[in-house]
């Protein structure tokens, strides 16, 4: 309708309605454009609301398995330094020398990936997120915690080492059953403590074990810090964001 209206202005030579129509077809072009700007704008802060709330849940539970992975290294460090100090000076602690036995040839398993962080790269929506100091945060946790994962088996050897040795001074209880908790999985009937105190292959693989959990115990804690921060960045740009 508009277009007719310009045409007969036109052979009219009308410049005043064809000035007026004029407008009026540009106002409705730009007026579109600004809707459609308007759309994608608001779709883009809630698929980034989304996306910042599932890296949220997803550093939240890694962050919560990275506590309890320390809480379990340092209960491993705890107990290869006692069987340690006992066989240095020849008396076992015999309280906890079962238990400490059970438990002594394990490390706490490092925290994963953020599976919402590999999604966001592999499909492009990394660019959602604004801060390119929080980008570089989840890119290093992501190649650090991938790098970790595959070198564990090679982290971990001292600690399949004295699984290997230690167990020539154990004798595991066999109920029949499948544990049903980590606290049964292993756990010791019976030691032979003349082998524990008189093999050194077992002392020289304790402390290779130990500087291994040692070593674990440290990497979880950065690991811990990183998340932390990691969270931190991700609730201020939330709450730059608007979302």
């Amino acid at each position: 309708m508009i277009l007719r209206r310009l045409v007969i202005a036109l052979r009219k030579q009308d410049w005043f309605t064809v000035l007026i129509e004029t407008l009026i077809v540009v106002f409705g072009v730009f007026i579109g454009l600004q809707v459609n700007n308007w759309n994608e704008a608001r779709q883009e802060r809630i698929e980034t609301h989304s996306l910042l709330e599932r890296l949220e849940r997803d550093f939240e539970q890694q962050l919560a398995l990275t506590e309890r992975g320390i809480e379990r290294q340092l209960l491993y460090l705890d107990v290869t330094g006692r069987l340690i100090a006992g066989i240095r000076a020849g008396q076992l602690d015999e309280a906890n020398l079962a238990a400490d036995l059970a438990l002594v040839d394990s490390v706490a398993t490092m925290p994963g990936p953020s599976v919402a962080f590999q999604e966001m790269v592999s499909t492009g929506r990394l660019r959602l997120i604004r801060n390119e100091d929080l980008r570089d945060e989840l890119y290093t946790y992501d190649s650090n915690v991938s790098f970790l994962r595959d070198q564990f088996s090679q982290f971990t050897s001292s600690i399949n080492e004295l699984g290997r040795v230690i167990i020539r001074a154990k004798t595991l209880e066999l109920t029949g059953l499948p544990s049903e908790t980590f606290e049964q999985l292993g756990s010791v009937e019976a030691v032979d403590r003349a082998v524990l105190l008189e093999d050194p292959e077992i002392l020289d693989a304790l402390q290779g074990a130990y500087i291994t959990q040692d070593n674990s115990h440290l990497v979880l804690i950065a690991l811990r810090a990183r998340i932390e921060a990691i969270l931190v960045r991700l609730a201020d740009e939330r709450g730059r964001q608007g979302v």
